[in-house]
């Protein structure tokens, strides 16, 4: 049986998608992971996954190994046809247990993504919005880069400062 997918959302990419979230006709979410890469293209295998824990997944509790080693519907598939942002699957017959070279390691978890998005300071100077949430520039830098992970009230007050910036910018009267 042939299932078509529509990817929604690229995890890792290094140079070609390397996991990725895709999603069924009928709404229902794969992960998609490159296990060899000696072809021209990736070789894919994917497994359905549930919304809950997709989002255990994306928030850290869950690692990949678990997900591939142990799929919720028991069943893996491989990728056959793979154009653009759509692919076909088909399940990979008798296989009892993916090969140990194809899974993650144990403990490897998705990377956290940053609570604030680098590309929303690409119009503006990193230092005039530290400062105007009363913040050092280079703690801010490091938040943008991910290397640290604000608190939800760092995380606020960077947001306000923007809002703030915002809001002088909306009063620029040009006559």
């Amino acid at each position: 049986m042939k299932i078509s997918l529509t990817v929604i959302e690229t995890l890792i990419w290094h140079d070609t998608p390397q996991l990725f979230i895709a999603k069924d006709l009928v709404g229902g979410f794969h992960l998609c992971l490159a296990v060899d890469d000696t072809g021209e293209l990736p070789h894919y295998i994917t497994v359905a996954i549930s919304q809950a824990r997709l989002q255990l997944l994306k928030s850290g509790k869950i690692d990949l190994h678990s997900i591939f080693a142990n799929p919720e519907m028991g069943t893996w598939f491989q990728i056959t046809s793979f154009e653009g942002n759509q692919a076909i699957i088909e399940p990979i017959p008798e296989l009892k247990q993916l090969p140990e070279e194809w899974l993650p390691q144990p403990g490897e978890f998705l990377p956290l993504q940053p609570l604030l998005r680098p590309e929303t300071f690409e119009a503006l100077k990193v230092g005039a919005v530290a400062k105007e949430a009363g913040m050092n520039p280079t703690l801010l830098r490091q938040y943008l880069a991910g290397v640290k992970r604000p608190s939800p009230e760092q995380a606020r007050r960077v947001q306000d400062a923007l809002h703030r910036v915002a809001q002088r910018l909306l009063e620029v009267r040009f006559v």
